[in-house]
């Protein structure tokens, strides 16, 4: 049968591996430490016993000195406890957080489109501040009472054996208590996590479309949306909390009780002869010693049981597969030509086929434009096309190389995308071009922004290249954000390029900027171009229209025009009118326009050595 799959914190000792050494010495340490302060108070007993009752000062000054000692190394020992146990708690964080990112990244985009940003957000937030929270204050704590625990119940037997006894009567009520807390609060903490990402998920959908929440008048309804998560969040603590409140002052009593019944009998003991002062004494500081750890341990067990429900939230991400991986014993693909053959693709999102039966043959550097309304399958084509999905049926074959029987990576950066929406990342204008090679000197930048038209866009701002560029490129127009990421696509060099609406929404002043870059781009690339101006698509070797996922028209803008088909009617859709198409800046479809929420540079990866 196989072994069930480890979600817990015990999937965190993976991270362990490589550091048996410094944890057999740290528990050594711990051991160590426990045996100091359990220790200490039977020679605290032996003082009274033999010393202080019997008058002895030599025994006594032997005993006080040997105490000091033991009480010293046992402080070390903690201070190397604390410092060893909180250094690998924090590089267990370390590499969780890198683990969780990496793996974040090698995930399909279907994962993103199916998640909210904030819920992922959460997960390498405040997920992995509450391990981290556990790992640096609570291992300490948890380590140390561990094995203080069975330490103080043992000299608290070695002490006295009938007072040990005594002492452990409120056993059976702690465990009954410690049982209920156990399942109670791992429930609560769990609805914690759950609460607290609801909250994240929403802040983070409210910041992104403020805008809009702001054009529509939505303050108020996003504001109540809001408050509604956030008092959930509060119940859920709240009821949290008080499963603590009931199961830590209990503990605490139990303690207590158990206390008063060591000193009642130890004092009947007494006075019958059978016990000594020092031993009843030691008896009961032995006790707080036995109930120390467990309320402690209560402390603590309500972080592990937040870190428990966070660990769970991250291992669902963590377990997640993507779906576009490499096959075993995929090759390495080299500089690649640029021949792209797509044979009979079929491809489906879920249940509802949107390609059927696709065949297309592009030559090395050719230039192939796709046309047609929104949902007709065109998007679909490119993504299949980058391998951000593989098709259900048929292949993508560049070279005559399926993309399934070869290394992602090596095929990704050779893959070139820009997008109608084009996306930046915060830094200079200079880091955004450099972003698909990032080994790239500072005079190949210039001279790509001098090649696709940056250095206007670098001229009217005073650090020029060097101008900080805020997340998503605010402060800059669609055109200028546009070029920016045409030059970056031309810095990396892809021998595949994909267009998807590059040059809609630009006003025509920008749009010739942008055609220009797209001439000095396209040039010597198989290109793949999805577009609605009729601008954009001449410059292509041959149109395909798409409809309802399948080509039902091809041939050249004259080809096209000439016959009464999709395309021509699609061209009439403008103006009313062929011949009041001729315009460059025309637009095929301007109403059913997509519109794009990214734009990137595919091929970002760096070469391989």
């Amino acid at each position: 049968m196989p072994r069930k799959a480890r979600t817990g914190l015990t999937r965190l000792t993976r991270y362990l591996e490589g550091r048996g050494v410094v944890v057999t010495l740290l528990l050594l340490a711990a051991i160590g430490e426990a045996a100091a302060q359990t220790g200490g108070w039977l020679l605290v007993r032996d003082a009274i016993n033999n010393g202080i009752a019997k008058g002895d000062e030599t025994f006594l000054a032997e005993i006080v000195v040997i105490y000091l000692v033991v009480q010293a190394i046992g402080w070390v020992l903690m201070a190397v406890l604390i410092r060893g146990l909180a250094g690998i708690g924090q590089g267990i964080v370390l590499s969780l957080r890198r683990d969780l990112f990496d793996h974040l990244t090698s995930l399909s985009l279907r994962y993103f489109s199916e998640q909210r940003a904030g819920w992922i957000i959460a997960r390498l937030t405040s997920d992995v501040d509450a391990l981290s929270d556990v790992l640096s204050q609570g291992l300490p704590t948890l380590v140390t009472n561990a094995v203080l625990l069975p330490a103080a119940v043992i000299t608290l037997f070695v002490n006295d054996w009938r007072l040990g006894l005594v002492s452990l009567v409120v056993l059976p009520p702690a465990l009954v208590l410690t049982r209920w807390f156990q399942v109670r609060s791992a429930t609560a903490q769990l609805e914690v996590r759950n609460r607290i990402a609801a909250v994240t998920a929403q802040v983070a959908e409210s910041l992104s479309g403020m805008a809009i929440v702001q054009a529509f008048n939505r303050e108020r309804a996003f504001q109540r949306e809001f408050d509604e998560l956030n008092d959930a969040n509060r119940a859920a603590n709240t009821y949290a909390q008080r499963i603590f409140s009931v199961f830590f002052p209990s503990i605490e009593f139990l303690g207590i009780v158990s206390s008063a019944g060591v000193i009642l009998v130890g004092a009947h003991l007494i006075s019958s002869g059978s016990l000594e002062i020092g031993t009843l004494l030691a008896a009961i500081y032995l006790v707080q010693l036995v109930f120390q750890p467990l309320q402690e341990l209560s402390d603590v067990y309500g972080m592990l049981q937040s870190a428990a429900a966070a660990m769970v939230k991250i291992t669902s991400v963590l377990d997640a597969e993507p779906e576009i991986r490499d096959a075993p014993g995929a090759r390495k693909l080299g500089r690649i030509k640029g021949a792209l053959e797509l044979d009979h693709l079929r491809f489906a999102y879920g249940a509802e086929e949107v390609l059927h039966g696709i065949d297309l043959d592009v030559s090395p550097g050719g230039c192939i434009a796709m046309v047609g309304i929104s949902g007709g399958g065109k998007s679909t084509l490119a993504k299949l096309v980058a391998r951000f999905y593989d098709p259900d049926e048929g292949a993508v074959r560049v070279d005559g190389n399926d993309l399934r029987e070869v290394q992602l990576r090596s095929y990704r950066r050779q893959l070139g995308v820009v997008l109608q929406d084009p996306f930046l990342f915060s830094g200079t204008i200079a880091d955004n071009i450099r972003f698909a090679r990032p080994d790239a000197s500072d005079e190949q930048v210039r001279e790509t922004a001098a090649a696709i038209g940056v250095e206007r866009v670098a001229a009217r701002l005073k650090d020029g290249l060097d101008h900080e560029v805020r997340e998503g490129g605010a402060g800059l127009s669609a055109g200028e954000r546009q070029l920016i990421s045409i030059a970056r696509a031309l810095l990396a060099d892809p021998r595949i390029l994909i267009l998807d609406e590059a040059t809609s929404n630009i006003d025509r002043p920008t749009e010739i900027l942008i055609e220009r870059a797209l001439d000095r781009l396209l040039r010597g690339r198989t290109s793949l171009i999805i577009a609605h101006r009729l601008a954009t698509v001449r410059r292509a070797d041959e149109i395909l229209v798409v409809e309802r996922g399948r080509i039902v028209q091809r041939g050249t803008e004259r080809e096209l025009l000439a016959i009464d088909g999709p395309f021509r009617q699609l061209a009439r859709d403008l103006e009313g009118a062929v011949g009041s198409t001729s315009g460059s800046g025309a637009r095929l479809s301007p109403s059913r326009s997509r519109a794009k929420s990214a734009s990137f540079v595919a091929s970002h990866e760096e070469p391989e050595s």
